[in-house]
């Protein structure tokens, strides 16, 4: 259940809605549903009418109606703690010792739209999610339903509607780590399918029993455990880690799938099963904590979900945006809502079409918000079959902040059916579980009645698509979208002609028809001889889409496209390494080395995609791949040697860089700046950088940027240009960077000094952790450049990937000239928090939140705060980094919270996010956040946001700690008022509407 969740980090933001009350414990008192039911307002045309409330249930999850028009309801009182084992009945978990959570039976028996019949059909449950009215020919009533630890068939044999029949259809499943990404939302399509979505965080494997198998094909079925605490469990099949090694542009199925049978899904996905448990795929890779789905008339399925997008309409085969993991080599699918809705507590959905609110309503949909205790409504408007959502006034508000909209339902008599949560917490880990605010007994589901022009809802648009030849030749995108979809069951080779075909003229306007070709063309080209007779017109298309294709079919056709002057490019090369026969290596190597002496292109970047698919792959670099990187170490190092002095040499550890910059003359230049994103122990560095020695002119001219300490404090003379005689090192002028992030002009009066030898430092001396940094750019006249930083830049950076690469490998005499340059690997873990530090964090904590309550922050200057802290990690409005999740809708914590949050990092860390410690061969331990596992490549993100790519080889010890990537000293080092500025600007940032 995708209850809003954030990572205790650093970047935090607030939405805080036109009123709405966001705060994580609410401060009011529970109301009776009476009560609510004043409180909540509905659009003109509509009322809002009580359809159910305790004790008739407790607190709703799921709904779903029956073919009798009965809602079936997963009511839980357990939530949010899993049964103890030593409560359940047996090792399946069939029954829990006194646990109230149930699958519930509603009925309205007078017609007065009012439940006044409720039956418990199958009791003594698990905190039930998902739950779908179906039963088998045989049976009387039954249902599919979620209950820790399994998918169950809970059936009926004799009406009186209680579960008699208790079968595990799959598990048991990932529910360790998290209690509310679960399995949920399951809805049975029109294709007989059962889909359902897959919640964050935990890792599942299904499998399909023998005994249920359709066909005679033979698999191993032996149990392999679903170890939460251990991802990396291996697969005794293989040997190899049942989180299948990933190539950095193509994700494969895990190596414990088996098309049908057996498949594995970690955090957010959508994945279908026949209803039997005879058959389950994946049907979407991605998303966060996907909870909700609905159809629209074209069959087109919808999903609500947190952290990455609230709508997504998922297009088979796709893959979605998720914290930190790579796509598919054909690129992340559209995106099709573009706001946020205020938080990332988004649960539930409804597409409302057919006319059964009339035309006007058709295309609307709505999404529950239980951070804002709001509906949210968007009208979806389409370019081909590409949606758009546009952002509508919320369709219901509710002045009882305790009122929490978990899921949505349409009613077979075109009601809307709203199950509320009723909570004063909402928040999974914002909030301590145990907290006693939690209520376990409330809980309302409430029909939202239009009251004049309602009707049937119209049948779903029927599309033939039993001629797929004909289908594809269709005017209707919507047409070819549902073929193509299905084309995937059975891919045939004879299609491909005509898929190449009509992917060349699909138009970019739209991209969802576009991905769904490119999906098909991907699955087609992966059947054997798919690569052969490809005719010339579609090289090129091909070509583009072979990197998606983990096949050695495909490498092979890489390679040769190459041979025959196709452009080389890192993702080919890195295709060929992972995924092509040992034969090919060696050519690929020689093609790649003509190419960059040939084409004076760098050859790094080649070496490198060949190095990286190796490593993915687990296979050492042959000799030929080591003498290349040997020889352009040697290169490198040796020109570097023979080479006039730069025209930019440093000291210290300062890094130095060029950055696209904004003048305040409103131009945009480049800037040598010394940081790279900020934040962090980035501007804790300190150096001089120093320019080659020119004679000086009369006057110069140069715009400085950056600061000299935090706004509020007085400013320092750390920081600051100067220009110094080079044969006695007199400083001849200075200037001090103005306080800004944009450039402002200085001018040096030189003309008392015209003619002398003389050179610039750009001295950066401020070891603070934020405003502690300059930059330079515009010296006029041009007797030196800041342009001319980037090729001596460039070959330290080259030198950094070659020590890297060789430093197991090279002669002992070059792996001591590289020592020099090999990049510090991340810092290990920082020590757990004592009881003495923790009560000093309280009372820091305690003394800001005083602070803040009597202060007028500046908001810019919180702003800048965060900008320059936060964003190489996180997401805000579509702007800044992806190591964690985007955090709108975060400044529902409030004060305290943030104060906490911001000054004792690790007191709450989602699981999702804990630190991956990793001690290796050589004794050294390293620490960051795991963002995906590439072949035998573990890559993790360092405090900076930067990625560092880990052998599995040469890791001895893996343990996870539930410790933030924060740096726990952050909020302790910022003075008072600078802190202040950072609460008031996250606690006053709106969502826009």
């Amino acid at each position: 259940m995708p209850f809003p969740r954030y990572l205790t980090v650093l970047c935090l933001t607030s939405h805080l809605l036109h009123g709405a009350d966001t705060r994580l414990v609410r401060e009011t008192e529970a109301l009776s549903p009476a009560e609510e039911h004043t409180k909540l307002h509905a659009p003109p045309g509509f009322t809002v009418q009580l359809f159910a409330s305790e004790p008739m249930i407790n607190k709703p999850i799921n709904m779903a109606f029956d073919a009798r028009g009965r809602l079936w309801v997963s009511s839980t009182v357990e939530y949010p703690y899993c049964a103890d084992k030593s409560r359940w009945s047996d090792d399946k978990g069939t029954r829990v010792k006194d646990s109230r959570d149930a699958i519930k039976i509603l009925e309205d028996t007078d017609g007065d739209g009012k439940a006044d019949k409720v039956t418990d059909f199958a009791d003594e449950l698990n905190i039930p999610t998902g739950v779908l009215p179906w039963h088998k020919p045989e049976h009387k009533a039954g249902c599919i339903a979620w209950s820790i630890p399994n998918i169950w068939y809970f059936a009926d044999t004799d009406g009186d509607d209680k579960a008699d029949v208790r079968e595990v259809l799959f598990g048991p499943l990932g529910y360790e780590k998290d209690t509310h990404g679960m399995c949920s939302s399951f809805r049975l399509g029109l294709d007989g399918w059962v889909y359902a979505t897959h919640g964050f965080n935990n890792t599942s494997r299904f499998e399909v029993r023998a005994d249920r198998w359709r066909d005679d094909g033979k698999m191993t079925n032996e149990r392999i455990p679903n170890d939460e605490g251990s991802p990396n469990a291996k697969n005794p099949n293989s040997g190899a880690s049942s989180l299948e090694p990933r190539h950095s542009f193509v994700i494969p199925n895990s190596s414990f799938d088996i098309p049908g049978r057996r498949l594995e899904l970690h955090s957010g996905n959508v994945f279908r099963f026949k209803p039997d448990g005879s058959q389950v795929e994946r049907y979407t890779s991605g998303q966060v904590n996907p909870f909700g789905l609905a159809w629209d008339r074209y069959s087109n399925l919808y999903s609500a979900d947190c952290h990455s997008s609230p709508i997504y309409q998922l297009i088979r085969g796709a893959c979605y945006p998720s914290f930190g993991k790579p796509h598919d080599g054909l690129g992340f699918a559209p995106v099709m809502c573009e706001h946020t809705h205020g938080s990332t507590g988004i649960c539930g959905i409804v597409y409302i079409d057919g006319g059964v609110w009339g035309p006007e309503w058709d295309d609307h949909t709505f999404v529950g918000n239980v951070v804002t205790s709001r509906v949210n409504h968007d009208h979806v408007t389409f370019t081909g079959s590409t949606p758009k959502a546009n952002e509508q006034p919320d369709f219901m508000t509710s002045d009882d902040p305790w009122f929490r909209p978990v899921d949505l339902q349409l009613g077979p008599d075109n009601a809307l059916y709203i199950a509320d949560f009723y909570n004063k917490i909402i928040g999974h880990y914002e909030v301590p579980l145990d907290h006693p605010g939690r209520d376990k007994e409330r809980g309302r589901i409430w029909q939202v009645v239009k009251k004049t022009g309602t009707s049937k809802r119209a049948d779903i648009t029927s599309i033939n698509l039993n001629d797929w030849r004909k289908a594809l030749e269709s005017t209707s995108p919507n047409t070819q979208r549902a073929i193509l979809a299905k084309m995937l069951d059975a891919p045939k080779l004879d299609a491909l002609p005509i898929l190449l075909q009509n992917t060349a003229k699909t138009l970019s306007s739209d991209p969802s028809l576009v991905l769904a070709y490119r999906i098909a063309l991907r699955d087609h080209l992966q059947l054997p001889g798919a690569f052969t007779n490809i005719q010339k017109a579609h090289l090129v298309l091909v070509t583009e889409i072979a990197t998606a294709v983990p096949t050695t079919e495909a490498a092979a056709f890489l390679l040769q496209r190459l041979q025959n002057g196709h452009s080389i490019t890192p993702a080919i090369l890195t295709h060929i390494a992972r995924h092509g026969d040992p034969s090919l290596l060696s050519q690929a190597i020689a093609l790649a080395k003509q190419a960059s002496l040939q084409n004076s292109t760098t050859p790094l970047p080649l070496l490198t995609a060949l190095h990286d698919g190796l490593s993915e792959r687990g296979t050492p670099p042959p000799p030929e791949l080591l003498s290349w990187a040997q020889d352009l170490a040697k290169q490198l190092l040796e020109a570097d040697s023979q080479k006039p002095a730069p025209t930019w040499s440093s000291t210290g550890n300062a890094k130095w860089s060029l950055q696209p910059r904004k003048l305040a003359d409103g131009t945009e230049v480049t800037v040598l700046q010394s940081m790279a994103k900020g934040g962090g122990d980035e501007e804790r560095r300190t150096g001089t950088l120093k320019s080659k020695t020119f004679d000086a002119p009369a006057k110069l001219t140069l715009w400085l940027n950056g600061h000299r300490g935090f706004p509020t404090a007085k400013p320092h003379d750390k920081n600051l240009v100067r220009l110094v005689e080079a044969e006695t090192g007199r400083e001849l002028a200075r200037a001090f960077p103005p306080r800004h992030n944009d450039g402002r002009r200085t001018e040096f009066d030189l003309s008392k000094h015209t003619g002398k030898r003389v050179h610039l430092e750009i001295i950066d001396g401020d070891n603070g952790k934020a405003y502690a940094w300059l930059g330079l750019t515009r010296i006029e006249p041009p007797i030196v450049s800041v342009n001319d930083f980037q090729s001596a830049d460039s070959t330290r950076e080259s030198l950094k990937t070659l020590a890297t690469m060789l430093q197991h490998s090279a002669p002992a005499a070059l792996r001591e000239k590289l020592a020099t340059y090999h990049p510090p690997r991340p810092a290990p873990p920082p020590l757990p928090v004592s009881p003495e530090q923790r009560k000093h964090l309280d009372t820091l904590i305690a003394a800001r939140v005083a602070a803040f309550a009597k202060a007028k922050p500046d908001l810019e200057t919180g702003a800048n705060v965060f900008k320059m802290n936060c964003a190489a990690c996180h997401q805000i409005k579509g702007e800044g980094g992806l190591i964690g999740p985007q955090l709108d809708g975060i400044g529902a914590r409030g004060p305290a919270r943030l104060c906490e949050d911001i000054l004792d990092p690790n007191r709450n860390v989602d699981a999702h996010f804990h630190l991956h410690t990793f001690t290796m061969k050589d004794g050294l331990v390293m620490a960051g956040f795991l963002k995906a596992e590439l072949g035998q490549m573990n890559v993790i993100a360092d405090a900076t946001g930067k990625e560092h790519r880990v052998s599995k080889q040469d890791i001895v010890k893996t343990s996870v700690s539930p410790i933030s990537l924060m740096p726990p000293t952050f909020g302790q080092t910022m003075d008072e008022a600078t802190f202040i500025d950072l609460l008031g600007y996250l606690l006053n940032e709106k969502a826009a509407k």
